[in-house]
This record gives structure tokens, sequence and C-alpha cells, in this order.
């Protein structure tokens, strides 16, 4: 009866192969004690009861994944915070070698310019600073209990002030594509384009972490609330 409820708990984590071995060995562990422990020496009726106390493998399931799921935020609050540092030194290096490189933008494309950056300049601050409230909410009201609820509600105002400013880093990173096209128009092939090419590709990678990231947050979250609603 234990293998077989098991099985049942560890298919329902499958999605996560690490969270499921982890969670089978700790509930096996947990059962395994409380049949011994157990006075009867029926050992079948012992597993039963063990069993019928642990509760339903679905929901059991369930709150392991959302446990799982705000640790994971945790460290999905840290990413973020990583990126748009990682993002803001590539900005300034670009701007840096627009500089040492001498490399002016062409008259009759500094008011596009000018736009773009206004544009640039408040997304990426509106990301910062949305970011830093994620950041400090999942960090400084994670829920220590297991409180299925609890943390799918906290998990999903994470998550949607992670999007937001997933959001408005993704704008200021197609504002600095706009302003580094219009910077090297003009300039033709040298060498020294793979500077500013090469801060762009990081910006992008760094955009595209989070998109998966979160993703993966979303998604996780959906099948744990499905779990609880079997």
């Amino acid at each position: 009866m234990i293998a077989d409820y098991l099985d049942a708990l560890a298919s329902a984590l499958s999605y996560d192969r690490a969270l499921s071995r982890r969670v089978r060995q700790e509930v096996e562990d947990h059962l395994g004690e409380t049949v011994a422990a157990d006075p009867d020496g029926d050992r079948l009726e012992a597993e039963r009861r063990a069993i019928a106390k642990f509760g339903d493998p679905h929901v059991i399931a369930a709150r392991f994944a959302i446990v799982s799921l705000s640790r994971q935020a945790r460290r999905v609050g840290v990413a973020l915070i990583l990126v748009v540092v990682t993002v803001f030194i590539s900005m300034k290096a670009r701007v840096a070698w627009y500089s040492f490189a001498q490399w002016t933008m062409r008259d009759d494309l500094r008011i596009a310019g000018r736009i773009a950056g206004s544009i640039d300049r408040y997304a990426f601050w509106l990301s910062v600073i949305i970011g830093i409230a994620g950041f400090a909410y999942i960090t400084g009201n994670y829920l220590r209990q297991a409180f299925c609820l609890a943390h799918r509600r906290q998990t999903t105002r994470f998550l949607i002030l992670s999007t937001a400013a997933t959001t408005a880093l993704i704008i200021s990173v197609i504002s600095d594509g706009v302003l580094t096209a219009l910077q090297l128009l003009g300039t033709g092939l040298r060498v020294g384009v793979l500077v500013p090419l090469g801060a762009m590709a990081i910006e992008v990678a760094c955009a595209g972490m989070l998109i998966v990231l979160l993703r993966g947050i979303a998604q996780r979250m959906a099948y744990a609330t499905a779990l609880l609603k079997r």
C-alpha cells in the first residue's frame, strides 16, 4: 500500500523530477517510521492507518509544489535584481565605448534618438523600482509554513510584480536596440561595432532568461493549482 501511495505522489510531482524524488524519499521515511511505531502487529492495517493519517497524495503533492514555488520565486527575485544590474552595466559600457571611439549620432537621427532614449530611461528605472518591490515582497514575506492558499497568493503577487518588471525591462532593451541601430548607422563595418552589438546580445539574453524563469513559475503554479482541484 505504501509503495502504491508513493507512486501516486511521485507521479503527481513528475513535472519536477528532483522534487519528486526528494518528496518521495521524505514521505517514505515518515510512513516507515509511523508503521514501525504502530503497536498493532498487523502491518497492512498499520500501513492503511499511516496513509489515511498522511492524507490524499494529490493534496500533499500540491502543498510540496507550492512551497517549492515560493522558494523558486525567491531565486527568481534574486535573478531579477542581477539581470537589472547586468543590463545597467551593459548600457553604461556601450555609452562609454561610444565616447571612447568618438562615435556620434547623425544629426538627422537625433530626434528619434532622444525619443528612444527617453523611453529607454523611463522603462529601465520603472523595471528597477518594480523589481526591487518584487524582491522585497518575496523575501520580506516568505512563508515558512506549508499553507497552500497563502503560498499561492504570495507567489501570484510576486509573479505579477516580476512580469511587470520584466515587461518594462524588455521595453528598455528594445529601446536600447533602437538606439544602438541609430548610433551605428553610417559607421560602416568596423571591428568596433562588435562591442555595442555584444552588449546588446547580453541584454537580450538577460531578458530572455527572465522570460523563461517566469514562464516556468507560471506553469508550475498552474499545475499545483490543478492538483488542489482534484
